[in-house]
């Protein structure tokens, strides 16, 4: 019996080795070595060969190779191959339609071909034309695989060649490589009429496939669109108009003809010759140094009609301006009104004018100030010199910029402050003072004081002092310091009446704590601003109840806008819990020698006690008596109950100096020993409530 199951399992085995044989004998020929198999060529006559060498579509043991296509009706036999040798197949019968074909090869193998294996289905390239009559063609074509089956190192190349009839010597020149996903390309031509013939070839490293040729009489009937004026500027060196465009995307282009509109009429400026030739100075200062002057331009290629010829030219694009500047100056004002006119026509309008100002102490443009507005207002700081401005315009979408003309005056001013300053702002109680220092001795009418509650969003004028003596110190009385942060400027009226000299934002320093149930005290404020050289420390200081005058807790960085204090070491017997604090400010020494201290509210925190109850009682042990023990607190209402397990008042201690020896009050019994129930009640200075509540044991 075993030698009988041993010969069938020796059979299964044999049967299972075979089979597998097989198996992998027809797997050695189930699928390419590579992809594409093979490739689909069609010639200049539209006749079409498949190619595949060894590496791809194996010609070992041929038996034979059999062709099959689908035209659009089916896949039928078109011819076989047996010779090892050969590589190739012409599809005799086969002319390019309008449309792809599809194609796959079975190959035999053996003696007999009783092995056998499919290739993938390949589609021939169909190449499309579409001409657009405007000097550039659309070039279309499909797949021959899935794009994923297409070896990522290869490569449309799209050819073409100028010969009417085509044959199988024309010459095709090279007019892009593009990577394997495209599927489209438009080509721009050069010649004003001819007969162009395209094809795409797909170059991969197996082998190549070659599209049908599709070709036509192409030309160019349309003139090209005009071009885009990039800026209309003032060239301020030499005091001429710079017109500069992009180049035209149409490849046949002559020549730009530029347009001007003056005095209510549009004439030709100049042809500018040469596509990559796109700028142009006007120099006529007559027309634009008083008035706009719009600009425009047209585009004109190479190709004609008629006799005369007429060159294919354009209409002219958007217009685009120059920007005029003009200025008005108030002697007394010492106000400069500057108007100017929009510049126009950039794709995405304009982001802001930027107002510039040189004068004969600053020979360098300053950037004023950027506005929407088409006019602006300047205040003369300095007078009796000459000034000078000009705006320029951004473009919103791109680094490009408009000048306008250069305005030039001299400005005639009364005296103006050079000093006006606020170097501090305290905090007293609730009053904010703060000290200004401004100049004397140049006939200043009066001060004005400005307060804002939003942090410089609006400011109010709160006073005006006349006739003023610096250093200057304004006490305001209606405010809320501990609760808000307040933001002052100042600013004299001189003898024309004008308000001039606005100093430096000076800031009223809030600071807020909170304590918490870890002995840290959470201490945060607004930082100082707007000194000259900024702000050198901050220094937190703090009195208590044991300390009663400031003391300096510790300085801190410029940065450091928090503090958390770990009052730890504060809890000393005779400590209430109750922390006051303080921050002060100190300026870096600014330019007129001076340090500045301005200083905060006065923020007091009280701390919650800090509460030990003793949860047993040993009368006979060496602390015979129960007290609560409350550290950091002056308080009031003080009571202790003491409950027996029946809910019964049995003692009741009023006073913080009281304790329980364990008695009971009606009585001078001692309670029996068990477990009893404590509730204790007081309040803070502030009126809150505290309760606690918790169990006794009594030892006996």
């Amino acid at each position: 019996m075993n030698n009988f199951i041993y010969i069938l399992y020796c059979f299964k085995m044999r049967f299972i080795i075979s089979v597998s044989l097989i198996l992998f004998a027809n797997y050695l020929f189930a699928q390419c070595n590579s992809s594409p198999c093979f490739c689909i060529q069609i010639d200049e006559l539209g006749q079409l060969k498949i190619v595949w060498n060894n590496s791809t579509l194996s010609n070992n043991n041929l038996f034979e190779h059999q062709f099959y296509a689908d035209t659009g009706t089916g896949f039928f036999t078109i011819g076989s191959e047996s010779n090892p040798t050969i590589n190739s197949f012409d599809f005799l019968n086969y002319n390019s339609s309008n449309s792809s074909s599809s194609f796959f090869i079975k190959s035999l193998y053996g003696p007999t071909g009783s092995s056998s294996s499919y290739s993938d289905t390949i589609n021939s390239i169909y190449f499309d034309l579409v001409n657009l009559f405007d000097g550039r063609v659309s070039l279309s074509w499909n797949h021959p695989v899935p794009i994923n089956n297409i070896p990522l190192n290869s490569q449309y190349i799209i050819e073409k060649s100028f010969s009417l009839n085509p044959s199988t010597i024309t010459t095709w020149n090279q007019v892009i490589s593009l990577p394997v996903d495209s599927t489209s390309y438009i080509d721009n031509i050069n010649v004003c009429s001819s007969w162009i013939n395209y094809r795409t070839r797909l170059v991969t490293p197996n082998c190549d496939f070659v599209s049908n040729l599709e070709g036509g009489l192409i030309e160019d009937q349309q003139a090209p669109d005009p071009p885009k004026v990039k800026l209309v500027t003032n060239d301020t060196s030499f005091n001429q108009m710079y017109i500069e465009w992009n180049p035209s995307l149409a490849q046949d282009v002559m020549a730009y003809i530029v347009f001007k509109f003056a005095n209510g009429v549009w004439n030709p400026l100049d042809t500018i010759y040469g596509i990559q030739n796109t700028f142009f100075y006007d120099n006529d200062l007559s027309s634009y140094q008083n008035s706009v002057v719009k600009y425009a331009l047209a585009a004109m290629d190479s190709c004609s009609t008629g006799s005369p010829p007429q060159f294919n030219t354009s209409s002219a694009g958007d217009e685009h301006n120059n920007i005029l500047l003009n200025q008005q100056y108030g002697q007394c004002s010492g106000e400069v009104y500057l108007s100017f006119n929009d510049y126009i026509n950039w794709p995405s309008g304009v982001l802001n004018y930027k107002i510039y100002s040189k004068n004969d102490s600053l020979n360098n443009w300053i950037l004023l100030d950027s506005t929407n507005s088409l006019n602006y207002t300047y205040t003369i700081q300095q007078g009796n010199m000459n000034y000078s401005f000009m705006v320029v315009a951004d473009a919103d979408s791109s680094e490009i910029s408009s000048i306008s003309n250069i305005v030039t005056f001299f400005a005639n001013r009364p005296p103006i402050p050079q000093i006006s300053y606020i170097s501090e702002v305290k905090i007293l109680s609730d009053t904010i003072a703060v000290k200004y220092i401004g100049e004397n001795g140049i006939g200043i009418n009066k001060l004005n004081i400005y307060r804002s509650i939003n942090n410089g969003i609006n400011f109010e004028l709160i006073d005006v002092q006349h006739n003023p003596i610096f250093p200057f110190t304004y006490f305001d009385t209606e405010v809320s310091p501990n609760e808000k942060s307040y933001l002052y400027k100042i600013s004299v009226t001189d003898s024309c009446l004008n308000e001039v000299a606005f100093s430096n934002f000076g800031q009223s320093i809030l600071l807020n704590g909170y304590s918490s149930e870890y002995l840290i005290n959470t201490l945060e404020w607004n930082p100082y601003i707007n000194w000259e050289n900024g702000v050198e420390n901050y220094e937190l200081v703090t009195y208590n109840n044991l300390v009663p005058t400031f003391e300096s807790l510790i300085v801190l960085d410029t940065l450091k806008i928090n503090y958390n204090h770990d009052f730890t070491n504060f809890l000393e017997p005779l400590f209430d819990g109750r922390i006051c604090y303080q921050i002060l400010a100190k300026e870096n020494q600014n330019n007129f020698g001076l340090s500045g201290l301005s200083s905060s509210n006065i923020v007091c925190l009280q701390n919650d006690p800090i509460i030990f109850v003793p949860n047993a009682l040993d009368l006979n042990g060496l602390n015979n008596y129960w007290k609560p023990v409350i550290k950091m607190i002056d308080f009031s209402d003080y009571k202790v109950s003491i409950y027996n397990r029946h809910g019964e008042l049995i003692q009741l201690l009023t006073e913080i100096e009281e304790f329980w020896d364990g008695s009971i009050m009606s009585s001078n019994n001692i309670a029996s020993m068990g477990v009893y129930i404590f509730q204790l009640e007081f309040k803070n200075p502030e009126g809150k409530y505290f309760h606690k509540k918790g169990h006794i044991t009594l030892i006996r």
